[in-house]
């Protein structure tokens, strides 16, 4: 035994509650969805009852085979509501019983551990057990802690045990150390960094202490941790176990809540920085595309070249475009999970206060500040970081569209421009074709009609000794014009006739 152990006194009924969660259904929209291993938190169960040597095993709606689950959104897979179990500790000869209880919530499983050491033993009230009964529990796997577990929204760990006597009127402040030591016995410092300690209070009489369970966001290059969440509640006497045990169903939800808002803040975490990453990435290629429009002021058109240059950046910022528009769509769903989550939060506190009085419990609504903490103040912060996030990258969505915009309608005038330039080019190339048809054909005229020039003088109106009638020459070469234009002019008649028919 370690010195620690020497000087810290024996509590009475030790307890350990986990409170795990895991992503049923999937964010593709389509209600029959599921995440990747739903089944994964069963499974995790199971490999927990077989490290503390339990034999039972889980046998549930849906697990392990795959039978139907009964509808409903908050549902008990279990046939028999719960899973009992009765063993030893692990390493010791103490007898500890325990529950399991497997739900489905909305979206998510849930799955809850407790495992205690009976506060009675064949109607006598049990001694008292030193504070290692945890450190045996949890096993050297650490089977209680997040890397063990692995459920994809979180967990809480909650330990409670009854205060010894020489402690029980000492207030939270004075049990700080008391309950870091019980905190090493789920978390060794030789394996695990320990939670530092976030809140201390009283719940319904009785000192509680929050260990963990922050987003660590500080490494922008790797995914954001959270620590393990684990409270302590140190009980001063029955009536606090009591209040705990009668909102046992409800504190299932209070915590379902809680891990689903805190996922999916470390979610926005992981997308913040592929956000920025392609934020910055917008803004250098915007950057450039402005360079080149600078260089290119003083020319009269750009490049073939630099055309496709411009098509090509084009493309680049559509596709990252495309991709931080996602982004920002996952980012602000994220943010509707954490609002909705945390109003369902703050719901289920009051109907925790609600239970407990129509069990006649003597509650007030002060008694559950502890717990208000997070629905008042921490997811309020969450909300408003994202929200200060999403306004700062919206502006590089404008940036994008704008670029875009912008590259289309210089790539368009560019290529009207192109297009005008060839038009021009084909109509000087079809004018010249056209003279030098006309050439040709009047060349030909006269090589056809020169010949009779010479069969007889030639002589012009103004001369006395003039003929009769025209030169053959001249009827000739005039009435071989008069057959060319009537040609030409019956030509465009033709086709633009043709031309209006196909319209």
């Amino acid at each position: 035994m370690d010195s620690e152990q020497q000087i810290t006194p024996p509590v009475y009924a030790p307890n350990l509650h986990l409170f795990a969660f895991h992503l049923r259904r999937g964010l593709t929209g389509e209600p029959d969805s599921l995440a990747s291993n739903p089944q994964q938190l069963w499974q995790k169960g199971d490999e927990i009852l077989q490290a503390l040597g339990f034999r039972e095993r889980l046998q549930i709606a849906g697990y392990p085979n795959n039978s139907e689950e009964p509808p409903g959104a908050q549902v008990n897979l279990n046939p028999q509501k719960q899973l009992p179990l009765s063993g030893k500790l692990p390493n010791s000869d103490l007898t500890m019983t325990g529950l399991v209880f497997t739900h489905r919530l909305y979206d998510s499983y849930s799955l809850t551990v407790n495992l205690r050491r009976p506060e009675q033993e064949h109607q006598q009230k049990t001694d008292d057990v030193p504070i290692s009964f945890w450190r045996n529990l949890n096993t050297e796997r650490l089977v209680f802690l997040p890397d063990f577990v692995q459920s994809s929204l979180g967990q809480t760990l909650v330990l409670t045990a009854f205060l010894p006597d020489s402690h029980r009127n000492k207030s939270p402040e004075d049990l700080q150390e008391f309950a870091r030591r019980c905190l090493k016995q789920v978390i060794p410092s030789r394996k695990i960094k320990v939670s530092a300690l976030c809140q201390m209070g009283e719940l319904w009489g009785s000192p509680i202490f929050e260990f963990g369970g922050q987003v660590l966001d500080a490494n922008m290059e790797g995914e954001a941790e959270v620590q393990p969440h684990i409270l302590i509640y140190l009980f001063r006497n029955q009536l606090s176990s009591s209040k705990f045990e009668g909102a046992y169903w409800q504190l299932i939800n209070l915590f379902y809540y809680r891990n689903k808002v805190v996922s999916a803040y470390r979610e926005t975490r992981t997308l913040y920085r592929k956000t920025y990453a392609i934020y910055t990435d917008l803004e250098k290629k915007v950057k450039s595309f402005k360079q080149e429009l600078t260089q290119n002021t003083s020319r009269l058109a750009l490049t073939q070249a630099q055309l496709e240059d411009l098509k090509m950046v084009l493309k680049e910022l559509a596709a990252l475009d495309l991709e931080y528009a996602r982004l920002l769509r996952n980012y602000k769903h994220c943010r509707n999970t954490i609002s909705i989550n945390t109003k369902n939060y703050q719901v289920t506190l009051t109907e925790i206060l609600q239970t407990l009085q129509e069990q006649e419990h003597e509650v007030q609504e002060q008694e559950l500040e502890f717990f208000r903490e997070f629905g008042d103040r921490t997811s309020p912060y969450f909300q408003a970081r994202i929200n200060d996030e999403l306004n700062y990258f919206v502006e590089g969505s404008s940036l994008a569209d704008k670029a875009i915009a912008s590259i289309r309608g210089i790539v368009e005038i560019e290529q009207t421009q192109r297009d005008r330039s060839l038009q021009e080019q084909n109509q000087q190339l079809q004018d010249q074709i056209q003279a030098i048809g006309m050439g040709i054909g009047a060349g030909a005229i006269v090589a056809s009609t020169f010949p009779l020039r010479f069969q007889e003088p030639m002589t012009y109106p103004w001369q006395d000794n003039r003929g009769e009638s025209i030169h053959p020459f001249a009827s000739a070469l005039l009435f071989s014009l008069l057959a060319a234009i009537l040609a030409w002019g019956g030509t465009k008649f033709i086709i633009w006739r043709f031309w209006r028919q196909s319209q």
